[in-house]
């Protein structure tokens, strides 16, 4: 931000108690947020030599004023009543640029597709299959009146087929409209990103794309946490955080798992173990498996009924 409004009787009622090199540390302060619209750097040595903070009296001072107006985070020094400004600024305009006005049409098109689909899918298959019935009876010739009941039975017929082929089909894929369902806004996203240390507007273009795609602020959160795993010492650009994204999104296009399965437990090199060929002698054994049906088993007892002999095979 070039500008930022300066409130002359807020900021006098917030800085009665310090001293005037406090005050104009403070001043100092806000004016580097404002121009980086990020926090503070963690570290108070690089901090102090960028605000040109040498002296142990301009040092103690500058803790001082820390301490009073800022919150140390992961992301840096926060400033609550600078970030609520930032918000501010970019919530105005997203409201009147012009693409903020085209973000907000598409999330109210969005909405109102996803209100149609849940109205339509309200009828059931059996209505819609009988209004389309009632629509095809309409039009049948008056020639055709005699046949009147074997097209009815024909529709029937076409009726319980449709009804089958409605029951084994899979569940619809679901549709872009509900995929944007709990997407965050552009200023949401700036939020989040500069909250971690990635320098962004409401207004970039990128942003603008990922309110369109519905990407949540959990989802920004976790790619930044991903981003900084990756570059634990480097600064993260936004351009870093958005090739996550789409590495996540191409993985997640690409990913089959349907009917996965356990490996089959083997012995070493591929071989049945021992235990395993037990069983399975164990198991055909049972079932008879593995004897010629033409042979009749060596130590099975045939006793027929009606008959006083007991034969052994």
């Amino acid at each position: 931000m070039n500008y930022y409004p300066h409130h002359i009787g807020d900021f006098n009622t917030r800085t009665l108690h310090l001293t005037r090199l406090e005050r104009g540390i403070y001043r100092d302060m806000r004016d580097l947020y404002f121009d980086k619209e990020l926090p503070l750097q963690a570290d108070t040595k690089q901090l102090f030599r960028l605000l040109r903070v040498s002296t142990p009296e301009e040092i103690t001072a500058a803790q001082n004023v820390l301490g009073d107006f800022f919150i140390l985070t992961e992301a840096g020094w926060v400033d609550a009543d600078a970030e609520a400004r930032i918000q501010e600024y970019y919530t105005g305009l997203e409201a009147s640029s012009a693409g903020g006005k085209a973000a907000k049409k598409k999330r109210d098109e969005a909405a109102a597709r996803l209100a149609a689909e849940q109205a339509a899918a309200g009828q059931s298959t059996l209505d819609f299959v009988q209004q389309q019935h009632a629509q095809s009876a309409s039009t049948v010739p008056e020639q055709c009146a005699n046949g009147a009941g074997t097209v009815l039975d024909g529709a029937n017929q076409n009726q319980n087929q449709n009804q089958n082929q409605n029951q084994n089909q899979p569940p619809a894929t679901p549709t872009l409209s509900v995929d944007r369902a709990g997407g965050a806004t552009a200023v949401e996203l700036s939020i989040a990103f500069r909250q971690h240390g990635v320098q962004s507007q409401a207004a970039d273009p990128r942003l603008l794309t990922m309110v369109e795609q519905g990407v949540s602020v959990d989802t920004a959160l976790a790619a930044c946490a991903e981003a900084k795993k990756s570059k634990p010492n480097g600064g993260i650009s936004l351009g870093y955080v958005v090739g996550i994204l789409q590495r996540w999104a191409g993985e997640a296009k690409t990913m089959s798992v349907a009917g996965a399965l356990p490996p089959t437990r083997a012995a070493p090199g591929g071989a049945a173990s021992a235990k395993d060929k037990a069983r399975q002698e164990t198991l055909d054994g049972l079932t008879g498996i593995g004897q010629r049906t033409h042979e009749r088993a060596h130590n099975i007892i045939d006793i027929n009924p009606g008959r006083a002999v007991v034969g052994m095979a």
